[in-house]
């Protein structure tokens, strides 16, 4: 269909096609429908073919109108690619509901002018199927061309629109095509990029679907678990390695299959789990299990061999030295005790402000070493307690008391608010207590002079709630993390001269445990800092 632009441009006669109000909105369909631009396709060019051979027609078409060019997406009878949108029947066609229709063009005042009338390729009739996408927006038609008159009846114009509504089948179809292509891209790159990740991770990381599949791995899982290369590929069933490391016996004794049958019901039944396993070459490994959505989950494993050796000395040292150190520390802090008395005679003021200095530090140094044992027995379940059954409120009133002459050193008022009935719990008293010593003094130290701390006991369902609030800070969101671990202490504690062991929550935390009770900041708390403690009630209460 050549046409020069001389042609184009002298021609008079030719009319343009209006543009139509929306245009802006059919160009954004057009890009939507990645239909912009110049390139035929094999499907359309079927379609086009089919068109032609059904009417008896020497041409076909399907043309996109864009904003300068008609472009054919398909074709049949013609070798050129696009026309000038200009001179194009589609860009008139794409204006009407139905099919438009010229039984002949040089009898219709639109185009006897038209340079594609008065020259090659002589069209003389015309019929063209507006294709309308989902949003109703006439991006181009499906159209036949004939270079003689003819007539068309309603059932052709049906038919051609039957036709022209497998062509926005297809487009549609296609754009479908495009995302689906672009979300597997999509999936691909991320599926690589967590690949990359997964592979720098120090640690082994195992990722299996919801049928216990292997789905994404990195070498430090199989190194951990000394797995031959050929036994961990995609899709491999996890049992198959639970069931090797069953029978190398690291996963305890029994058999390996009923071993695997316990993990897979684990898996089943349980969101996460955390397990530690000894490698027949003397490696421990931390095993951790998360599930993931979609039935998926994840597992990672560390090795942690050096750690727990690491733990192990420095528990048998700090158990030694304990030892060691509490007689000693005992004779001094007596001994110190009587010269402050009087015992070696009367003492020179600066001989009696060096004892007191000596006195305090060494009472310092007992806690620690008390501190210290307890926390050694706690680990080892050697702290022995004595459970009977208490009346809660007498117990924390007996801490108030015993915890007042400390608080008037920080010119800091305890205030108790019992329960309104006896509350009674299967508890150690003395341990209880020492639960609430470490809280009180705690919130004693933290809180400003002036300050109140504010005990409280109530029944909360099957428990028995303590609470321990005051008006200090509060404490810091990264320090709530690290909050109950042995020897932590929050930045800047020592420079405001509140020094500590950094065991009493630890120990708290341990006694509370052992009595089957939780201990937890509360985070709903609008000041300072509030602990609460839950113990179960006594059944006979």
């Amino acid at each position: 269909m050549p046409v020069s632009q001389d042609r184009q441009q002298t021609n008079a006669e030719t009319a343009k096609p209006p543009i139509p109000e929306d245009e802006l909105d059919r160009l954004e369909a057009l890009e939507h429908y990645r239909l912009g631009g110049i390139g035929r396709e094999l499907a359309f060019d079927r379609i086009t073919q089919l068109a032609a051979s059904l009417f008896d027609v020497p041409m076909s078409l399907v043309s996109i109108v864009g904003s300068d060019t008609q472009c054919f997406r398909g074709a049949c009878g013609i070798d050129q690619t696009h026309t000038s949108r200009d001179i194009a029947f589609c860009a008139f066609a794409i204006l009407q509901r139905d099919v438009m229709v010229v039984p002949d063009a040089m009898q219709d005042a639109r185009f006897r002018g038209n340079p594609l009338v008065r020259g090659e390729p002589h069209i003389r009739f015309y019929a063209g199927a507006p294709l309308r996408v989902a949003n109703g927006q006439p991006i181009g038609t499906l159209c036949i061309i004939d270079y003689k008159p003819r007539l068309f009846s309603e059932q052709d114009k049906s038919l051609l629109a039957q036709l022209a509504r497998t062509v926005i089948d297809l487009i549609e179809l296609r754009v479908e095509g495009f995302a689906a292509e672009e979300h597997r891209r999509k999936l691909d790159e991320e599926r690589q990029l967590l690949k990359l990740t997964v592979e720098n991770v120090s640690g082994g990381v195992a990722v299996v679907d919801q049928d216990l599949r292997l789905m994404l791995w990195n070498q430090a899982f199989v190194d951990l678990f000394d797995y031959a290369p050929d036994s961990v590929d995609d899709g491999v069933d996890a049992c198959n390695l639970i069931r090797l490391t069953a029978q190398r016996g690291e996963l305890g004794p029994g058999d390996p299959d009923q071993i695997v049958a316990g993990f897979v019901q684990s898996i089943r039944t349980n969101h996460s789990r955390r397990l530690e396993i000894q490698r027949r070459d003397g490696r421990i490994l931390d095993i951790r299990r998360e599930s993931i959505r979609g039935g998926r989950f994840i597992m990672t494993a560390r090795d942690v061999t050096q750690e727990r050796q690491i733990s192990r000395i420095k528990d048998e040292l700090v158990s030694t030295v304990s030892h060691e150190l509490r007689t000693p520390l005992t004779a001094i802090f007596g001994a110190l005790g009587l010269m402050a008395g009087g015992a070696a005679g009367e003492l020179p003021e600066r001989a009696k402000q060096l004892v007191a200095i000596g006195s305090k530090n060494a009472e310092r140094l007992i806690h620690l070493v008390n501190d210290l044992l307890d926390m050694d027995k706690l680990q080892s379940g050697k702290l022995a307690f004595h459970f009977e059954d208490h009346d809660l409120g007498a117990l924390l009133a007996e801490a108030v008391e015993q915890i007042e002459p400390y608080a008037q050193r920080f010119s800091v008022q305890v205030d108790f608010d019992p329960a309104a009935a006896p509350v009674i719990a299967k508890v150690d008293g003395n341990r209880v207590c020492q639960v609430m010593a470490n809280l009180l003094s705690n919130a004693c130290k933290f809180s400003p002079a002036g300050g109140h701390v504010r005990v409280s006991l109530e029944r909360a369902g099957q428990v028995a709630r303590i609470c321990v609030a005051d008006d200090g800070p509060g404490i810091s969101a990264e320090f709530q993390t690290r909050l109950f671990k042995r020897f932590e202490q929050e930045d800047g504690a020592h420079q405001l001269g509140h020094n500590g062991t950094g065991l009493g929550l630890a120990i708290s935390k341990a006694i509370v445990e052992a009595h089957g009770g939780t201990i937890a900041l509360d985070p709903a708390a609008e000041r300072g800092a509030t602990f609460l403690v839950e113990l179960p009630l006594s059944p006979i209460d």
